[in-house]
Parts: structure tokens; C-alpha cells; sequence
């Protein structure tokens, strides 16, 4: 006999909604995902994929799935792409499980819990369904139109870090593109006097920066590590600032950015907090999860445990 449809609202707790961004990765997503369902078939793993056509595009798809009652979604792209779908789904309201198949340039999210990339291991991972609460961020920002909101997974940052994403010319290869924007824009960029704050008044730095971050996890950029600490299970924020150091200072300790040896310099503060304001003089231009938003001030909070991804275990880690 041949299974009711379900209704509209009524959960489809089956079946994985895959959201597949065909431009991530400079096309790779696109490329490898024929391997990938067939690797998610194989393991007996019941996925539709769809196709996100343009920004935005992807966000709108899972509202509706949501809305017809899916609640579990795998998004086959980059960061930007697992944004959109984490907005979707915070917004919706409704209780979600997240999986990332890290098909795109930066990954970050993906790299912070250890998900592989290869098809097999990604099958094996999705089939095994090992669930684990993480936490979400919420940002609130300026806009020309007035006061924006947005969610993100991993890291929310104000200064140059914003900056460099709004020089990226569209359709770059967004890797190397990033990394020589960000040495090249050094020399030109002038820092506005920033003061970041927690909630509870704890932590504060009033001064010129190069950068406020507040990270969920330890990842941002293409493989940084600004907050190397960050643990999208702890229920608070990494927060980082950033003082402005001159570009070849900046450019002498690029290499511990990457290594997470940023701790070591005692120019960089850093705090922990579940939420905190952002403010800048001049105001500051705001991305998140590489997203760029509007501009300060803005205000950052943690959601503790707002999703349920599904993360590797040792034996599907490989």
C-alpha cells in the first residue's frame, strides 16, 4: 500500500531536503554531488535535492520545506550556503536537524566539528545520524531601512573583516580572492575607534581596531583561526578584538592567525560572553558566517543549543 503524503506541517522526519548551491566551490558542488547521492543512496539515506539558482534563493527553499513539513536538511555548498539554510530554519521557529557536505571554498562550520568531505564518509555520516545540539548566534544591526536580524553558525565579526568581503568582486574565486584582499587592503584601511562590550559588563575595549569578532566556533576565513578556543557547544561567544597594529605589524602576524597562535600576542584581547554590543566611530561594516550584513551598532547574542546537526563519530569520521 502505497504511504499517505504527509500533510502540510506535519513532520517528514524521513527524508533529507538537500540543498545544492551548483555555484559553490567554483562549480566543485555541482560537479561531486552526482558521487555523493549515489554514495547517499547506497548507504540507504533518502535525499531530495533541490537547487538554490541565486542569493537568497536557498533560504526561501527550506522556509517552504519547512513549511510542508521537513525538518531535516543537508546543505551541499560553502558557508554562505549553510547560512542561508541555518536561517531559514532558526526563523521557522520549528526544530531542525543540519548537515553540511563542505563542497565549497571556505567550509569553515564543517571544519570546526571534523565533517569530511569525501562522498563515502559524508554517507556513512548522514546514515549513522549521530545528533548533537550546537549553538547559533544572533546579530542585530543597522541598515539604511532601519534595525536587521540575522543568524548565524559560526563567526560575526565588524572592522576589516567586513570590509575585505565588500571588495570582493562577484564571481572571483573567493579563496584566493579573500587572502590577497586582505594583504592588499592593509595599507588602505583606516580603522574606526570601536567599543565592544558583554552583556555583563566584564569585558570592554574602547580603542581603535582592526576587528571585533565573536566566534561560535574556532574557524572563519578560509581556515583562520582568530578564536582557536571557540566551542559551538558551550553556550557562549568568543570574543576577539583586534587592536590596530599598522599593515606590516598586521602582515608579520598573519602566519599565527593561521596557526591559532593569536593568544600568544598580548596586544589581542579576548573574552567570553553570551552576548555583547558592538559599536564604531565611524560605523563599521558587519558580515557573519562571510555574509556581509549592514553596519554597527550591533548587538550579538548566543542561542545554546539552537540546532541539532548531525556530526562524525570515530567510525565515520574517515
Amino acid at each position: 500500500m502505497a504511504k499517505a503524503a504527509a500533510q502540510p506541517g506535519e513532520a517528514r522526519s524521513g527524508r533529507w531536503i538537500a540543498v545544492l548551491n551548483p555555484t559553490a566551490g567554483r562549480g566543485r558542488a555541482r560537479a561531486r554531488w552526482p558521487a555523493l547521492a549515489r554514495a547517499l543512496a547506497g548507504a540507504g539515506v533518502d535525499a531530495q535535492v533541490v537547487e538554490s539558482r541565486a542569493p537568497g534563493d536557498a533560504e526561501r527553499v527550506v522556509a517552504a520545506h519547512v513549511r510542508d513539513g521537513h525538518r531535516r536538511f543537508l546543505a551541499v555548498g560553502g558557508d554562505g550556503t549553510l547560512h542561508e539554510v541555518a536561517n531559514a530554519v532558526l526563523a521557522s521557529g520549528h526544530r531542525c536537524t543540519l548537515a553540511a557536505a563542505p563542497l565549497g571554498t571556505g567550509n569553515d562550520w564543517a571544519r570546526g566539528l571534523g565533517i569530511p568531505r569525501h562522498p563515502a564518509a559524508l554517507a556513512r555520516m548522514l546514515a549513522r545520524g549521530h545528533r548533537r545540539p550546537l549553538d547559533a548566534g544572533r546579530i542585530e544591526y543597522a541598515t539604511p531601512e532601519g534595525r536587521a536580524t540575522r543568524y548565524f553558525l559560526n563567526v560575526a565579526g565588524a572592522g576589516y573583516d567586513a570590509w575585505v568581503v565588500e571588495r570582493l568582486h562577484a564571481g572571483a574565486p573567493r579563496g584566493l580572492a579573500y587572502v590577497a584582499a586582505l594583504v592588499a587592503g592593509l595599507w588602505e584601511y583606516v580603522p574606526p575607534t570601536f567599543e565592544l562590550e558583554d552583556a555583563a559588563g566584564a569585558f570592554r575595549v574602547h580603542a581603535p581596531l582592526f576587528a571585533a569578532f565573536a566566534a561560535i566556533g574556532p574557524y572563519c576565513g578560509g581556515g583562520m583561526r582568530f578564536a582557536p578556543a571557540a566551542d559551538a557547544a558551550d553556550g557562549l561567544l568568543d570574543l576577539v578584538a583586534i587592536p590596530h597594529l599598522g599593515p606590516l605589524a598586521a602582515l608579520l602576524r598573519l602566519p599565527r592567525v593561521y596557526t591559532g597562535r593569536l593568544h600568544a600576542d598580548p596586544r589581542v584581547r579576548f573574552g567570553r560572553a553570551a552576548a555583547a554590543t558592538v559599536l564604531a566611530a565611524p560605523a563599521a561594516r558587519v558580515e557573519a558566517d562571510g555574509q556581509l550584513l549592514g553596519h554597527t551598532p550591533a548587538r550579538i547574542e548566543i542561542l545554546r543549543g539552537a540546532i541539532d546537526a548531525i556530526v562524525p563519530t570515530p567510525e565515520t569520521a574517515r
